[in-house]
């Protein structure tokens, strides 16, 4: 999954990064709306996480840019009035999140947005230990791994064991 992270502040840009790597996405980032308008114009994204108070090109400008491209868009800012949420949804985000805001429910925001648009991850990497949720196949060394349904049913059901594993 491929995520452009469009935020000027490198420490929480870098923060984003970071853990959204940590849990296999690969992540551009860019610090002003201009870059990310060229990023977005020669390459495609699963998704966008966006702030608003941008140099060159804000986030207001760029939504109505990546709109007809239906590029999920999460509005990640400082600008945290409900009027400011509400503007943000209603010119297209599928998501706001404000800062300062919480690793775990932003991982878990990107993971729902991600769900909802039919592109959520389907394959997970532990160490040795690979997990294909469409195909219901885990695999331990490459050699598979048999589960009842019910167990399968219960690894997938816990996405905080992907995150704890993925962390380490």
């Amino acid at each position: 999954m491929k995520v452009l992270i469009v935020e000027d502040q490198t420490s929480i840009s870098e923060l984003i990064a970071i853990n959204l790597i940590r849990m296999g996405y690969d992540c551009t980032v860019a610090h002003n709306g201009k870059i990310a308008a060229d990023l977005i114009e020669e390459n495609t994204y699963d998704l966008i996480l966006l702030d608003i108070m941008l140099p060159e090109i804000d986030g207001y400008e760029l939504i109505k840019y990546i709109e007809p491209m239906s590029t999920p868009v999460i509005f990640i800012t400082a600008k945290g009035s409900l009027k400011d949420r509400v503007k943000g949804l209603h010119m297209g985000a599928d998501d706001y999140i404000v800062k300062p805001f919480e690793t775990e429910e932003m991982i878990a925001r990107v993971e729902s947005v991600l769900r909802r648009v039919g592109k959520g991850k389907t394959l997970f990497e532990i160490d040795n230990v690979k997990i294909d949720i469409i195909q219901r196949i885990v695999k331990k060394d490459d050699q598979p791994v048999l589960l009842t349904v019910k167990e399968f049913d219960l690894l997938v059901m816990l996405p905080s064991f992907f995150r704890e594993f993925s962390i380490r």
